[in-house]
């Protein structure tokens, strides 16, 4: 085996598979990515779980495949300038020499023989979407996924696929996100959850420009990130099993008092006042006729307050909430002027943009004594 090629392709293709790679497995073989080169130069990655395969083109000088510690492989590129690079296998001593310039790195191979195979996947009916469009979708909702491990099917995010409405589901059982997508494509009823984990991954990469096709099989489900029609990255994850909450039924049909609040307004009030937060204090919502005042009071260090108008004539009401939790649902909203929508202090409000209704944030108050 051996390849050419420049030492940012290498580094942002390993950096990207490698994402599967999960720090707590025990296994040292699943440390490694398998670097296979045939046509091209294709990177694997996996925990069992999640597996990853990037493909970029190469140099190709001869072919074969290697596996090789991902975090050793990632610090000696993040380590080098910007230039050519030259990994070759060494057959007698099993080791990857990795050159770039008068440097040279001997790395030790792991077991070919151990690594596990790439899942198999069946390209049929897949669900299209422009990536950076799907990514949007995860952006709203993901901070309301769970960090509870046993809880496991709230550390994932429900897809749900009705009458060609694409929509997103996450909630830690204290706030509720949905977002909605109309796609063009016609596509088959599908309602699934996929680890979060699974779909940071896509997020969280430069990838622009690029298609996206989404293939539900039995037990796991494959994202084909595609550009100018080929594939140039395959991510392939478990389905978490479960029954996620059935939302529809937290949704109230109507609220009493629905307050048009100027998002930016609310937002930065809701930020200085809560400045002085630690350890998740509560921020309280004072609502009378005409303005909205919005406080913290934090015995060990003092308190804050401000007040903004609003177009509100009912009665008064106070409530308060996890001030992060509140940032979240105003943040998620795209429009110029959003709603909250109160039944009384002690149920959830919902928030909503005042033109998208394609968006919804569900809120559990905090009762405080």
């Amino acid at each position: 085996m051996k390849f050419q090629t420049t030492k940012s392709e290498l580094l942002d293709a390993i950096l990207f598979s490698s994402k599967a790679i999960n720090p707590k497995i025990s296994s040292y073989i699943l440390s490694g990515v398998l670097l296979d080169i045939d046509s091209d130069l294709n990177i694997f990655s996996t925990d069992l779980e999640t597996s990853i395969k990037t493909t970029i083109n190469v140099k190709i000088e001869e072919k074969g495949k290697v596996v090789v510690p991902a975090k050793i492989l990632i610090n000696i590129l993040k380590s080098l300038n910007e230039s050519k690079i030259t990994l070759k296998l060494n057959k007698e001593t099993n080791q990857v020499l990795l050159s770039s310039g008068k440097a040279n790195f001997n790395i030790n191979t792991l077991s070919l023989e151990e690594y596990p195979a790439f899942p198999e996947t069946n390209i049929k009916n897949p669900i299209k979407i422009q990536l950076n469009e799907f990514k949007t979708l995860i952006l709203k909702v993901q901070r309301a996924v769970s960090q509870d491990e046993s809880r496991t099917i709230l550390t994932g995010i429900l897809i749900e696929m009705e009458d060609n409405n694409l929509t997103m589901v996450a909630t830690d059982s204290y706030r509720l996100a949905i977002i909605k997508e109309k796609l063009k494509n016609k596509n088959d009823d599908i309602k699934i959850v996929v680890p979060a984990r699974v779909l940071d991954s896509i997020i969280k990469n430069d990838l622009k420009k690029y298609d996206l096709e989404i293939i539900l099989e039995e037990n796991q489900i494959a994202f084909y990130l595609k550009k100018e029609d080929k594939i140039k990255n395959i991510i392939i994850s478990r389905l978490l099993s479960g029954k996620f909450p059935e939302y529809k039924q937290l949704l109230p049909e109507a609220m009493k008092h629905n307050i048009i609040i100027e998002k930016e307004k609310i937002l930065e009030v809701v930020r200085r006042i809560s400045s002085i937060s630690q350890d998740n204090i509560p921020i309280k919502l004072i609502i009378e006729k005409g303005r909205i005042i919005v406080t913290m009071d934090i015995k060990e260090i003092g308190s804050s307050s401000e007040d903004f108008e609003v177009s509100y004539g009912e009665e008064n009401m106070e409530i308060s909430f996890n001030p992060d939790f509140l940032i979240d649902g105003i943040m998620m909203m795209d429009d110029k002027n959003i709603i909250f929508s109160i039944e009384e202090p002690l149920k959830p409000i919902l928030i909503n943009s005042e033109k998208n209704k394609d968006m919804t944030y569900l809120l559990m108050p905090i009762s405080i004594s």
